[in-house]
């Protein structure tokens, strides 16, 4: 099962350049995860999506379809891999001039776990907002975009403990 994880992955990872909406570098604490994300449209208000992450110890791979009722909101489900079982997602985008917000949840094999991330433009390629992470904490986060390119960074707290997300990463 891992080694068709990884194959999958390191597939999406090669493929990205030509299809990836968003590819990211994270490091948590130290530790460095590779995200791919990437979306299509089907036919009108209807689309896809496709996740893939990986990093040392874990990965997860999943897909499924999206819908858009209005512009700024994306509603998205997806089944798929995770290292020793299966793994589910369900998630939203809601995007309005200057804020947005993204709230993610999964579940499967290993467990629940969320990501909200809220935040508003303040400048020209600068935002800054909440973010929430499962395991991580919550806190502020900050990013700086020019081009296609971000770099991004959240100061998180857990049980008293300062935990810190720097990011990297390269839109389409």
């Amino acid at each position: 099962m891992k080694r068709v994880m990884f194959v999958a992955l390191l597939v999406l990872v090669v493929s990205s350049p030509l299809m990836a909406d968003n590819v990211e570098l994270q490091v948590i604490n130290g530790q460095p995860n590779l995200d791919l994300f990437l979306t299509g449209q089907i036919k009108g208000k209807f689309g896809w999506s496709a996740f893939g992450l990986l990093n040392e110890n874990w990965g997860q791979i999943y897909a499924g379809p999206s819908f858009s009722p209005a512009k700024w909101c994306t509603l998205y489900v997806s089944t798929g891999l995770e290292f020793g079982g299966r793994r589910f997602s369900e998630s939203v985008w809601l995007g309005r001039g200057p804020v947005s917000v993204l709230a993610i949840y999964e579940h499967g094999h290993t467990g629940a776990w969320h990501k909200i991330l809220a935040v508003v433009t303040v400048a020209k390629g600068v935002t800054v907002g909440y973010h929430d992470q499962a395991f991580v904490g919550r806190g502020a986060r900050a990013s700086y975009t020019r081009g296609k390119v971000s770099v991004w960074a959240s100061a998180l707290v857990k049980n008293g403990e300062l935990n810190n997300i720097l990011g990297f990463s390269v839109n389409k």
